[in-house]
C-alpha cells in the first residue's frame, strides 16, 4: 500500500490516505469537514518519488564527476588519485541507473 499524506486548505487537518485500495471510489474528502479534495493517483505518486529520486541520484552523478575531474587531473595524494581514477565505475553505474528511472517514469505517465 502507498499512504499519502494530505493536508485541508479548508480546515487544516493533515491526513493519510492509503492510495491504493480494493474500493472503486477515488475520489478523497476530508475525514473532518468533508470537503472533496482530489482523486487518488498512484500514477502521479509514482511520477513524483521518481523525479525526487532522480533528482537526489543527479546530484550526487555530478558531485562525483566533479571529484573526478579534480582528483584526476591534480597532483594528489596517492589514495585520491586513486578515488579520482575508479570513480567513473559509479558515475556510470547512477547513468545507466537515471536512465531506467527516466524510462520508468515515461510508463507511467
Amino acid at each position: 500500500m502507498l499512504p499519502e499524506v494530505f493536508e485541508c486548505p479548508q480546515c487544516e487537518r493533515q491526513f493519510v490516505f492509503e492510495l491504493v485500495e480494493t474500493s472503486e471510489d477515488r475520489s478523497i474528502y476530508c475525514p473532518q469537514c468533508k470537503r472533496y479534495l482530489g482523486e487518488k493517483d498512484v500514477n502521479f505518486v509514482l511520477i513524483t518519488e521518481i523525479e525526487e529520486l532522480v533528482e537526489r541520484l543527479r546530484f550526487e552523478r555530478e558531485r562525483l564527476e566533479k571529484d573526478e575531474a579534480v582528483y584526476g587531473m591534480t597532483d594528489c595524494d596517492a589514495e585520491l588519485r586513486l578515488y579520482g581514477s575508479e570513480v567513473h565505475k559509479v558515475v556510470n553505474i547512477l547513468r545507466r541507473t537515471l536512465a531506467d528511472l527516466d524510462a520508468l517514469k515515461q510508463t507511467y505517465r
